[in-house]
Formats: structure tokens, sequence, C-alpha cells
């Protein structure tokens, strides 16, 4: 019999946030690397076509450029609706 004890996602969530920055951001990447492999390809070459695309429409001038900051702003805004 092992020692093992499955923690509840309220009692993760509560350690979680008592992780400095970092650790959290290692966090993430433990987690990812954990997904499926192909899910994880998938998602990885849908990003990539997409970042292509939005790179050759903004280089064509149909996609305009919005600065980093405006961009959180809308982001933000948009989440709070």
């Amino acid at each position: 019999m092992d020692n093992y004890s499955p923690m509840s996602l309220a009692s993760i969530e509560k350690e979680i946030i008592q992780l400095d920055p970092s650790e959290r951001a290692r966090l993430i990447d433990v987690l990812w690397e954990s997904l499926d492999e192909e899910r994880i390809k998938e998602t990885e070459a849908k990003w990539a076509v997409e970042s292509e695309d939005r790179i050759e429409a903004f280089e064509r001038s149909e996609l305009p450029a919005v600065d980093g900051p405006a961009a959180l702003r809308e982001l933000r805004s948009s989440l709070r609706k």
C-alpha cells in the first residue's frame, strides 16, 4: 500500500498561490508537458500556422499593429464583460 493521498483541487490551488512567480511559471511548464504529447504537437502546429498567417496579414497591411499595453488593456476590458 502506498502513502499517496489524493489532493483536492482546492488544496492544490491554496499551495499554488503561495509559490513565487517563477515557481508558478515552472508549474505551468510541468503541467503543459504532462498533457498528451500528440495534442501538444497539434496545438503548437496550429499556433505556428496562426502566427504565420497574422505576420503575413500584417505585412500586407491587412492587420494593424497594436502596442503591448494597448493590447493588454483591450484584453482586460473584454474579460470584464
